[in-house]
């Protein structure tokens, strides 16, 4: 059986995995920022940016417990409602951070007046 002391500690591991994994889904947007669009004086955009890391953890974090089960499980059939429920919310943020990215991929890129 666990002790508090295991199960606390379990659930920073995932958190701080979670975050590497989400610092790792926008670094490169933010060095593409930086490289790209030093020139034109304007204002580092930290609101994009801490939305798109805010957004990818939860991503990470709504999508961990079900990939967890399914690769223990190796069943569908493994997965619970709260499971599917995590599963599908994912899916919408994926797609929702999906399209901020292409939204946002011109001035990633250093185009002039891409907003």
């Amino acid at each position: 059986m666990m002790t508090q002391d295991q199960a606390a500690t379990g659930i920073l591991k995932s958190f701080v995995a979670s975050l590497l994994i989400s610092a790792t889904l926008v670094a490169p947007f933010i060095v593409l920022q930086w490289v790209n669009r030093r020139t034109f004086h304007e204002d580092f955009p930290f609101v994009l940016f801490t939305f798109m890391s805010l957004h990818s953890l939860f991503i990470v974090l709504l999508l961990t417990p079900a990939l967890q089960r399914l690769r223990a499980e190796r069943s569908l059939r493994a997965l619970k409602l709260g499971h599917w429920v995590g599963l599908l919310l994912g899916v919408f943020l994926v797609y929702v951070y999906a399209n901020v990215v292409i939204d946002q991929l011109p001035c990633f890129l250093g185009v002039p007046n891409c907003d």
